[in-house]
This record gives C-alpha cells, sequence and structure tokens, in this order.
C-alpha cells in the first residue's frame, strides 16, 4: 500500500448505544447548589448533550427538567455527567427516565429517522 493509499485520520469507534438525534430544547439543570438553564445540542434514548461554559465534572448528579416539545409535559429525570469539556458543554446520562417519557423520546428519534 502506498502512502497516498494510507487514511488522514483513523475513525474513532462509535460507542454509543443509542442514535442521536438534534434537539434544541431548554434544560433546568439543579446540582450542586446550582440552578441554571441550558440549551441542548443533542438527545438519544440514553442521555443528552447541552452547552456549558463551565460544565460540571464527569460523576457530577444532577436533576433535569425539560419539555421535547412545546405542548407536551415536562420531563424530570436525575442525570449523570458522563462528558464534560470546558468552553464546549456536557454530555449525561438519564438515571431514572421513567417510561412514558421513553416512549416520548422514542417518537422523536424516529420521526428524526
Amino acid at each position: 500500500m502506498d502512502q497516498e493509499d494510507l487514511p488522514l485520520f483513523k475513525p474513532e469507534v462509535e460507542r454509543r448505544r443509542y442514535r442521536r438525534v438534534r434537539l434544541v430544547t431548554q434544560v433546568r439543570c439543579e446540582a450542586l447548589e446550582c440552578d441554571e438553564i441550558r440549551v441542548t445540542r443533542d438527545v438519544s434514548l440514553d442521555g443528552m448533550f447541552f452547552e456549558a461554559k463551565f460544565p460540571l465534572p464527569v460523576d457530577s448528579e444532577l436533576a433535569l427538567t425539560f419539555r421535547l416539545r412545546p405542548d407536551e409535559p415536562a420531563i424530570s429525570c436525575r442525570a449523570k455527567v458522563i462528558y464534560s469539556h470546558i468552553g464546549m458543554g456536557m454530555g449525561v446520562q438519564f438515571l431514572d427516565f421513567s417510561e412514558a417519557a421513553r416512549q416520548s423520546l422514542q417518537k422523536i428519534v424516529d420521526e428524526a429517522s
């Protein structure tokens, strides 16, 4: 194989169990004596990513409240930070997502396909 045939970068292995879809919505985050409104970038059946200049550290737990659609009831759940990058944001994993919330989220993921 010639050097020209080598890939310019090595693709990362996808480790996510669920497909992410774009969802921009406000999320109320309560953790570490902090109560803030954040904006999501994407969501999956397992969690979400939202923007934050100063995200919480990995393994922090927080309470989330958000709506998947303006006309739907708010969803409240606990989550755990699994990815944190200063200046970008943080990825959280849902810890106690209800079955009704999961079904609503599944519908949004399916519609995005």
